[in-house]
């Protein structure tokens, strides 16, 4: 398969007046079109960081980002090749909706990023509807606010505004992790559908080995800043050659992830 990202020597420092932190060092990576690609470490060892370099959250200090090939870091301007086409899914879905807003407003803003006659036609009533219900929602829950939703809801929530313009990419940072147990599986089987009906890729960012194992095809383990370790998920859980991998494997429990019927969401999820 042909790579969508490439991700090569990428660095990111932060400075404060004269000490200086760097957060991620000499990153290199590649992610093919339509496999889920896994980004796994402890808190604090750059992961985000990585994801939000790549959404143009945050300038990277050096190195390369390209997608489809084209760089998405012009010096200091960040420069897709098609606006919407990249997009992000954020750990805490409370943090990341505006509570002022209904969801209606907050799904369909994204869609201000493009050209008229494409918003028009990406925000048809038809489309919003038909995407609130695919995310678990119903269509009354457009007029309401984020407040007068559960964690669960709340993320699925985010996934729609994230797939309002079609992207073909999306980072999803951490997911699941603020969710309880049950409802994570759920979000999770959503999401591998959305992405086989849709045709996405992904890149998977998390601290948790089983839903990596779960979730992607390859992965890479980041500890301090730095890649440890890549290759594909079956590779690395069988035959792990980083020390530091092995540790986040001995952690890992015995059971194993299970499918989940995602036809039984209900409003608590």
């Amino acid at each position: 398969m042909n790579s969508l990202l490439e991700v090569s020597g990428v660095s990111k420092e932060y400075k404060k007046g004269s000490q200086s932190f760097l957060a991620v060092s000499q990153v290199d990576f590649s992610i093919a079109q339509g496999e889920t690609f896994g980004l796994i470490g402890e808190s604090g060892s750059g992961k985000s960081t990585l994801g939000k370099m790549i959404t143009g959250l945050e300038h990277p200090t050096s190195g390369s980002l390209l997608y489809k090939g084209s760089p998405l870091w012009q010096g200091s301007k960040f420069s897709r090749l098609k606006p919407g086409e990249m997009q992000i899914v954020f750990q805490d879905p409370q943090s990341s909706l505006d509570p002022r807003m209904r969801i209606q407003a907050i799904i369909t803003e994204p869609l201000l990023a493009l050209p008229p006659a494409e918003r028009a036609a990406k925000g048809s009533t038809e489309k919003l509807h038909a995407l609130i219900t695919r995310v678990g929602l119903k269509v009354e829950h457009l007029n309401r606010y984020p407040h007068e939703f559960s964690g669960g809801q709340r993320q699925r929530i985010a996934i729609a505004r994230a797939l309002i313009t079609d992207p073909a990419f999306v980072v999803l940072d951490e997911p699941t992790s603020a969710l309880d147990v049950s409802v994570q599986a759920h979000v999770l089987n959503l999401l591998q559908e959305l992405k086989r009906e849709r045709n996405l890729t992904y890149l998977f960012i998390s601290h948790n080995m089983a839903v990596i194992r779960y979730m992607c095809d390859r992965m890479a383990v980041m500890k301090q800043g730095r890649i440890v370790e890549t290759g594909s998920v079956a590779d690395i859980f069988s035959h792990p050659e980083d020390a530091y991998t092995k540790t986040l494997l001995s952690s890992l429990p015995s059971l194993h992830a299970k499918r989940v019927d995602t036809t039984c969401l209900t409003e608590q999820n």
